[in-house]
C-alpha cells in the first residue's frame, strides 16, 4: 500500500537519465518506481509530463545574518522548499568560541523552525576551535568544516595558515568522509585590492567591486589550500569558486587527481555586471563580468564543477543600503528561492545543460560529498522521498514578495525565467503545491546521525 503515488513524470535520476515512470511513496522513502496502480494509493498527484527532480541539496546558505539564526531557519527554509530546495547546509560561524550549546541551539531551531533538513559546516576560527573538531564531529555528528583564508572586515576574521593546517589534519581524524570547506582567497592580496580601490575609486557599481577581488588572490588561495590539505590528508571541498583563473587551478589539480570539490553558486551563473541591479547584487567573492559567467558554466559541461549552492545570505534592502555606494553597501544577498529556476533557465534553456548533469550538481554531487547519499541526492527505492516536480516550460516574472524570505529584494527581481517547481514534497508529504506552502515548519530533521552513518563521497 503506498501512502502517496505520482503519476504521468518524467523522473530525472542522476546517473541514470529521465525515465518515464510513476513513483510510489510509503513511510516517507521511495517505495516503487514503476507503472503503479494507482487504487493502491492512499493520496495521488497527476505530474502531467512534468519532470520529477531529486530534491534539491543546497550545501552552503547562511542563517543569522541579520535576523536571529532562529528566526532565518524559518524564514529562509520556507524559500527553500517554495523553490524546490529540501535540503540546506548552513554555514555556522561562532567566533572564536567553543561551539558546545551554539550547537545545541542550532538543533533546536531545526527541530522547531525549519521546513528543510540540515547538515552544517563550523566555522573554524582558531586554534582552540580546530583542537575541538573531533569533539564536534562525535558529538554532533559533523563531517564539514569551513575555514575562512580571507575574511570581512567588520564581519568574519581570516585564519592564518598554521590555523588552515591544524584544523585541515583534525578534519583527517574525523574519517575519511570528513571534508575541510575553504573560503579560498588569499587575504593579504584582498586587503590591498580593498585599500587600492578605495583610495582610487570612491564611487562606482560591480564592475569596479570585481577589483577589490581579484582572481589571482582566488588562484592562489586555492593553491595554498589544496598543498595543505594533501599534507593533512583530508579532501578539500571549495566554495563559491568565482573567476576562471580559480577555477582553471582547481580543475587542472583536480585532473592531477587531487581530492578536491568544487562549488559555484547559482548567483554566479546568473548575475554579471552587466545587469542592472547594482549594488544589491554585491557579495563576496564578487559577481563578474559575462566571459566568467560562461567560463563558470563551461566548468559544469565539463564535470570540472561538482558542486552549486547559493551562498544564500538574506538580508533587507534597508540593511544592504546599496544608497551608501561601493564602500559603504553591504555584502550578501537571498538566492535560495530562485536557485533552482535559476539553473534551469540559464543552464538548460540558454546552454543546453541536461537536466540530469543539472540534477548531479544541484543534488546528487552535494549530497554524497556531505555523507547524506543515497537518502538524498537521488530518486531511488529506499532513499528519503524528497521530490521537486518541476515545470521546465513555465515562465514566471521574480517577485520577491512572492519568495518566502524576510529579505525584499533579490538580484534576479524582473526578469522572466523559465522553469520552476510547481510542487515540493518532502520525506511523502506535500509541502508546496503551486507555489503555495501547504504545511507548517517542524518536520525537518538535523542530519548529523545520517552524515555519521552515510558513504564517503566518491
Amino acid at each position: 500500500m503506498h501512502e502517496l503515488v505520482i503519476q504521468n513524470g518524467r523522473v530525472v535520476v542522476p546517473g541514470v537519465g529521465v525515465v518515464s515512470c510513476d513513483v510510489g511513496i510509503a513511510d516517507g522513502r521511495v517505495a516503487a518506481l514503476g507503472s503503479l496502480d494507482a487504487q493502491s494509493a492512499t493520496r495521488t498527484i497527476d505530474a502531467d509530463g512534468h519532470h520529477i527532480f531529486p530534491g534539491v541539496v543546497d550545501p552552503h546558505v547562511h542563517f543569522g545574518n541579520q535576523l536571529s539564526f532562529e528566526e532565518e531557519c524559518l524564514t529562509e527554509t520556507r524559500a527553500a522548499v517554495l523553490g524546490g530546495v529540501t535540503t540546506v547546509g548552513v554555514m555556522l560561524l561562532n567566533f572564536g568560541e567553543p561551539y558546545d550549546q551554539y550547537m545545541d541551539m542550532v538543533q533546536a531551531a531545526v527541530a522547531q523552525n525549519a521546513f528543510t533538513d540540515v547538515f552544517v559546516h563550523p566555522g573554524i576560527f582558531n586554534h582552540m576551535q580546530a583542537e575541538a573538531i573531533p569533539e564536534y564531529a562525535d558529538a554532533y555528528g559533523v563531517r564539514s568544516f569551513k575555514f575562512f583564508m580571507s575574511g570581512f572586515p567588520g564581519i568574519c576574521p581570516a585564519v592564518d595558515d598554521a590555523v588552515l593546517f591544524r584544523g585541515f589534519q583534525q578534519v583527517a581524524r574525523v574519517g575519511p568522509d570528513a571534508v575541510a570547506c575553504v573560503h579560498a582567497e588569499n587575504g593579504s592580496l584582498v586587503a590591498a585590492a580593498r585599500s587600492e580601490l578605495e583610495r582610487t575609486v570612491p564611487a562606482g557599481g560591480l564592475s569596479d567591486w570585481m577589483r577589490a577581488h581579484p582572481p589571482l588572490a582566488e588562484e592562489m588561495a586555492i593553491t595554498t589550500a589544496e598543498r595543505l590539505a594533501r599534507a593533512a590528508g583530508v579532501p578539500l571541498y571549495v566554495v563559491h569558486i568565482s573567476s576562471r583563473d580559480g577555477l582553471a587551478r582547481a580543475a587542472a589539480l583536480k585532473a592531477q587527481g587531487s581530492r578536491i570539490y568544487l562549488e559555484t553558486t547559482s548567483p554566479y551563473l546568473s548575475v554579471t555586471t552587466d545587469d542592472d541591479i547594482g549594488l544589491l547584487a554585491k557579495m563576496v567573492p564578487p559577481v563578474r563580468d559575462p566571459a566568467t559567467r560562461a567560463a563558470l558554466w563551461d566548468g559544469v559541461i565539463s564535470g570540472a564543477v561538482d558542486a552549486i549552492g547559493t551562498d544564500n545570505t538574506a538580508r533587507s534592502s534597508d540593511s544592504k543600503a546599496p544608497e551608501k555606494g561601493l564602500h559603504g553597501a553591504g555584502v550578501g544577498l537571498p538566492a535560495i528561492g530562485t536557485h533552482l529556476a535559476a539553473v534551469l533557465h540559464y543552464g538548460h534553456h540558454e546552454r543546453g545543460v541536461s537536466l540530469e548533469r543539472l540534477a548531479q550538481c544541484i543534488a546528487q554531487r552535494p549530497a554524497q560529498i556531505f555523507g547524506v547519499y543515497p537518502q538524498k541526492g537521488t530518486i531511488c527505492v529506499g532513499a528519503d522521498a524528497d521530490l521537486t516536480i518541476v515545470d521546465t516550460t513555465l515562465k514566471r516574472v521574480v517577485d520577491p514578495s512572492e519568495l518566502g524570505s524576510y529579505a525584499d529584494f533579490t538580484p534576479l527581481q524582473g526578469k522572466e525565467l523559465t522553469g520552476w517547481p510547481v510542487a515540493t514534497i518532502k520525506a511523502g508529504e506535500l509541502l508546496v503545491e503551486d507555489h503555495k506552502l501547504l504545511a507548517e515548519p517542524g518536520r525537518a530533521q538535523y542530519l548529523g546521525d545520517l552524515q555519521t552513518s552515510g558513504q564517503a563521497a566518491s
